[in-house]
Formats: C-alpha cells, structure tokens, sequence
C-alpha cells in the first residue's frame, strides 16, 4: 500500500516513538519516590495506576500509557483524598524531570523523522503528556529540529481522543484534514483520527475493538515504505 496525498504527518509521542516502559516505568517509580512519601500509600497509588515499583515496569492497561496527566493525577488524588489541582501541579513538574531524563527512542526513529523532512512533509506531534515535557523529550533525543509542531494535552486543544489536536495540526500545516495522517499505537490515537476525520496508522497490534484503521505497520521505520520515501 503506497499512501497518497499526504501533507502533513502527526504523531503520538509515549508508545510511537518513544519506548514507553523504558521511559515512563523508572519514570514513574522516581516521580511516586517524590510524590508519595508513605510507604502504604505509595504502594497503593502505584497498583492504582499500573506502576510495578519493584520492577520499574507499566501494566499493559496502565492508565500512564494513554491517558493525560491531567487524568493520572486526578486517579492519584482520589488515592489520596488529595486536591486535584495541587497534586497535579507537582506531578507535571516530577514528570517533567524525571521522564526527561529517562526518555529512551524506539529504534529508527530518527531515520524516519530525517526522512520526512527532506522529502518537505509537515511533522506535528500531539500528545497526552504536558507539551513543555514532550519538547524537553524531543531536544533531549535530538529530534525538537523535526517537528514544526508540538501539541500537549495542555495547549488548549483538548487532549486524545478528542480531535482538537488535529485539528489544530492540520491548521498549523495549512492543509485539510484528508491530507492529515496520524501515527499512533493506542485506541486513543484511533479515536482521536476518526473523530477529526484524517487517515491513522497503528503502529504495533491493533488495539482490541478498533477496526477502522488506514494500515497497520510492525514498527515506525516501515512508515517509509507506505509514504514512498
């Protein structure tokens, strides 16, 4: 399959080019260390959130891996019978610091991003973490030069499966939504293409009930081949 007339290319960041358990497994295990200082209460946000402290790994359903922090941190207050603006406030700046330190890249995703670029395609990235945590993961990974575009949930755009994101994508690039292609692993990201109405490729298994999809590809270095580049 060879995709055609596609201006611009927005993808999802923890999961698509980035190794989510790598990056936010210690991450998160840092960020409760700070958080949380009660052993217990520790312990109990972590299973509520799908952090294994012990092996610094995520759940496959952990709410950390689509869900904005805005929504983690509300699940970490109600842990906590804490106040969801205060401890949301802490957690965007633990986040911040610590899975910005351990982001690690998913292999050939440089390659990729490289290649966009010299064949002119607009890159925009929308994603459910903060947008200044994003671009501090992308400078760290030497990949900020890339993106003419960097939309957390934050920005004032909604966060996935909302379509705000592409939408706002596809206003930056200057092209209607038919020409927006979206790159994603989750049912989020899918959600998010069908509700703003552009073309989505999964990269990895098809998330479970999500049928309406453009293609799927095994990893993010065979984008290449379905965009002729």
């Amino acid at each position: 399959m060879l995709l055609k007339d596609v201006n611009a290319v927005v993808f999802d960041k923890d999961g698509t080019l980035v190794d989510v358990q790598r990056t936010w497994g210690p991450a998160m295990v840092h960020t409760l260390e700070d958080l949380v200082d009660d052993f217990d209460d520790r312990h109990r946000v972590a299973a509520a959130i799908g952090v294994d402290l012990a092996a610094g790994t995520l759940s496959t359903n952990s709410p950390v891996i689509a869900e904005s922090n805005a929504e983690i941190a509300a699940r970490i207050a109600a842990e906590l019978d804490r106040s969801v603006v205060e401890t949301a406030l802490r957690l965007e700046e633990l986040v911040t610091v610590h899975v910005g330190d351990a982001v690690q890249p998913l292999p050939g995703v440089g390659r990729l991003l490289s290649a966009l670029k010299d064949h002119g395609f607009w890159v925009g990235l929308a994603t459910n973490d903060s947008g200044e945590s994003a671009a501090k993961q992308l400078t760290k990974l030497g990949w900020r030069s890339y993106f003419d575009s960097v939309i957390g949930y934050d920005s004032g755009f909604g966060a996935k499966p909302n379509p705000g994101m592409l939408m706002a994508s596809a206003q930056r690039a200057g092209c209607s939504m038919d020409r927006v292609l979206m790159v994603g692993d989750t049912a989020t990201d899918v959600g998010a293409a069908t509700s703003a109405g552009c073309r989505v490729v999964v990269v990895g298994e098809r998330p479970c009930g999500i049928s309406d999809v453009t293609a799927e590809i095994t990893q993010i270095g065979d984008l290449s081949d379905l965009l002729g580049i």
